[in-house]
């Protein structure tokens, strides 16, 4: 009897070894709230590395959306762009094109998380422009609920740039 429990282990060896390997390769995925944890965490980082440069937050934003007093300026690629955007958002080539036009406004950039954005915002700043950062970007915009915007009216699409940013809420359909 003893021996054939020893063959049983033995064959059972390489597959625990395998279910092993496979889960930890393939971590369970993050819940909404450890996804936004993540947001947070990441958005702390960039204001660590960007201290100069102004932040807002989405629900500031919503109360200067509401006043009619803000422009939103889209600081990301074209790819991602022509998936989804902010309603009402302007990329940053139009902005640039007649700044004193939004002189009235508050102007604040974005992007997936607010690294890229917070470079725009520096430089639009350091060129006499107060430009301010959304804090968490897309990713804190789409775990407040608020709407995007793609090409063919509401939608529940967003371009998160990579895998490391892919922590939209599960609602979302991100592409990379």
């Amino acid at each position: 009897m003893e021996p054939h429990r020893r063959t049983r282990t033995i064959a059972l060896a390489p597959a625990l070894a395998l279910f092993t390997a496979a889960s930890c390769a393939n971590p369970p995925p993050l819940s909404d709230g450890e996804k936004f944890a993540r947001v947070e965490q990441m958005s702390d980082d960039v204001a660590r590395q960007f201290p100069d440069v102004e932040t807002v937050t989405v629900a500031e934003v919503g109360r200067l959306l509401e006043a009619g007093s803000v422009v939103l300026v889209d600081a990301r690629e074209a790819r991602e762009r022509e998936i989804s955007w902010i309603p009402g958002a302007i990329t940053a080539e139009e902005y640039e094109s007649d700044p004193d036009r939004y002189a009235d406004r508050t102007v604040v950039a974005y992007c997936t998380i607010g690294h890229r954005s917070s470079v725009y915002a520096g430089r639009m700043t350091a060129e006499g422009r107060r430009v301010l950062n959304l804090r968490g970007s897309l990713l804190a915009w789409t775990h407040a609920g608020a709407p995007l915007v793609g090409p063919d009216g509401p939608t529940n699409r967003l371009h998160v740039y990579g895998q490391t940013w892919d922590l939209a809420p599960d609602r979302y359909e991100t592409i990379w």
